[in-house]
């Protein structure tokens, strides 16, 4: 299901903390600015927050504004690809579930 206005959400900040390499701000960028696509309502917002919590660990907060709702995600993965698409598809199935 798909909202009727925009395909991608304009204002995505990724913030990387340290030792988190740079290409991650646009892999980042890439795969949550699409979401707002199965949003029931605008997105004109979201926020990434990239960290090394350990030595083997990257983490990804992301926070979706949702027309005023916010909706949160976070998870840990050895890659910042593998955390950002374990993000990005948990906010994908919950932005489905938001139609029903």
């Amino acid at each position: 299901m798909k909202h009727a206005g925009a395909t991608e959400i304009d204002n995505v900040v990724v913030e990387l903390g340290e030792r988190v390499p740079v290409e991650a701000r646009q892999y980042a960028h890439d795969k949550i600015a699409p979401l707002s696509r199965y949003a029931p309502a605008p997105v004109p917002f979201a926020r990434v927050r990239l960290t090394r919590p350990g030595p083997r660990t990257i983490a990804v907060q992301v926070n979706l504004d949702v027309n005023g709702t916010s909706l949160p995600a976070q998870a840990e993965a050895a890659t910042f690809a593998e955390a950002i698409d374990e993000v990005h598809d948990q906010l994908h199935t919950r932005l489905l579930k938001m139609h029903n």
